[in-house]
């Protein structure tokens, strides 16, 4: 099987086959090594990640950002243009959103004990969802 310059390739595999064969395996190996070092650096980055995701500082500042966005809306919602019926609806869900943060909070709180968190039911008859009228 010659090419379309005349060179036979067949000929070059054969008479090179245990040169072919080495320089395969070498890269093989050399693959193998490069995947091996690239896990093991992703590795590193995901820990390096996480450990900024599980630094309880950082956690309060999302926290404090989400917080922050919620007052944001509660205000724009506040100072929107709408019927005083619109209005006690709002004043009730800003009522029972800072019930919920609370009852989280309490949730959360690794000081608290059993006995202080709210129970299910309890919390059924201090939150109930507010109609939209």
């Amino acid at each position: 099987m010659c090419d379309k310059d005349g060179i036979d390739l067949e000929e070059i595999v054969r008479k090179n086959r245990e040169k072919i064969e080495k320089i395969l395996k070498d890269q093989k190996g050399s693959f193998k090594e490069k995947a091996d070092s690239t896990k093991e650096k992703a590795e590193d980055a995901l820990k390096g990640i996480l450990s900024l995701f599980l630094d309880p500082e950082i956690q309060m500042h999302f926290i404090r950002a989400g917080m922050e966005f919620l007052h944001g809306i509660e205000e724009i919602v506040k100072n929107a243009p709408m019927s005083d019926n619109m209005k006690d609806t709002v004043e009730k869900a800003c009522e029972m959103k800072d019930k919920i943060i609370d009852a989280v909070a309490n949730e959360m709180d690794p000081k608290s004990k059993p006995k202080d968190k709210p129970k299910d039911k309890d919390k059924d008859k201090k939150m109930k969802k507010i109609d939209v009228e």
